[in-house]
C-alpha cells in the first residue's frame, strides 16, 4: 500500500511567512532600504510611537506589505499592521485581518490568515511563530495543501529546528494524486528519520479500496516519495 505525506515542508512553509510578514515591517537587523508611504504618518520622537494610516505601503528590500493602518513603537518592539492586509516576498504572498508583534522573537497572523508559498497553500484563523525556537503554532484549526494533498487538523505545531511536525485533533489528509485519505487523532511526523510519520487515536487510511485500522499507524516514507505502512 504506497502512501505519500507532506506535512513538514507546509507546515514550515507556514512559519516562515508569518515571519516574513512581520520581518518585512518590523526586522531592524538588516541594512536593506525601507519605504513607508501612506496619507497620514506621525512619529513620536520621545515615545518611540510611529503610526501610518491610509493605503499604507511598506516595503523593505523586496518585501511588500499593505494595509490600512500601521504602527511600531521602536523603544518597545510592539507593532501592528491592520485591515486588509497583504504581504508578499519573492514566491509568496499572505493575506491576514491582523500583524502583530510584541517583539522580534513572537509573530501573530491573525483574521483569515491565507498564504500562499510556491505550490503550498495554508489557511487558518490565527498563525504565531516563535523565531528563537523555529517554533509554528497554528492553534485553531487551519490547513495545509501541497501538490499532494490537504493536510487538516484542530491544532498545527511545527518544530522546525527538529523538523518535527505535531497535529491534533480531527486529523485529516487527503491526496488525489495517490489516491489516498488517512485520518485520526493526532499525527507525529519525523522528517529526519526517513519521513516517519506516526497516526494514532482512531487511526485510519484508505488507498485503491484498501482500508486499515489501528490505534498505532505508521508511514515511512521513501526517497521516491513511496511509503511502507505498518
Amino acid at each position: 500500500m504506497g502512501m505519500r505525506l507532506n506535512i513538514k515542508k507546509a507546515v514550515v512553509v507556514a512559519g516562515i511567512a508569518t515571519m516574513a510578514i512581520s520581518g518585512t515591517i518590523y526586522a531592524a537587523d538588516n541594512n536593506e532600504p525601507a519605504t513607508l508611504d501612506a496619507e497620514e504618518v506621525e512619529y513620536d520622537m520621545e515615545s518611540g510611537l510611529a503610526s501610518a494610516k491610509g493605503n499604507v505601503i511598506m516595503t523593505k528590500g523586496n518585501a511588500t506589505v499593505t494595509g490600512d493602518y500601521a504602527e511600531y513603537n521602536s523603544k518597545t518592539k510592539d507593532g501592528k499592521v491592520s485591515g486588509n492586509v497583504v504581504a508578499t516576498k519573492d514566491d509568496m504572498r499572505v493575506t491576514a485581518d491582523l500583524v502583530t508583534t510584541d517583539g522580534p522573537d513572537h509573530m501573530i497572523a491573525e483574521g483569515s490568515v491565507n498564504g500562499i508559498k510556491a505550490d503550498k497553500h495554508f489557511m487558518g484563523p490565527r498563525v504565531e511563530y516563535f523565531q528563537q525556537d523555529e517554533y509554528v503554532l497554528i492553534p485553531s484549526g487551519g490547513s495545509i495543501t501541497s501538490a499532494d494533498g490537504t493536510f487538516s487538523a484542530n491544532m498545527i505545531r511545527g518544530f522546525m529546528r527538529e523538523e518535527h511536525i505535531v497535529g491534533d485533533g480531527n486529523i485529516h489528509i487527503v491526496s488525489p494524486r495517490n489516491n489516498m485519505e488517512a485520518g485520526g487523532d493526532q499525527v507525529n511526523y519525523w522528517g529526519k528519520e526517513k519521513g516517519k510519520a506516526v497516526i494514532t487515536g482512531n487511526a485510519w487510511a484508505v488507498q485503491d479500496n484498501n482500508t486499515l485500522k489501528s490505534k498505532k499507524l505508521t508511514v515511512y516514507l521513501a526517497d521516491d516519495g513511496k511509503a511502507s505502512v505498518k
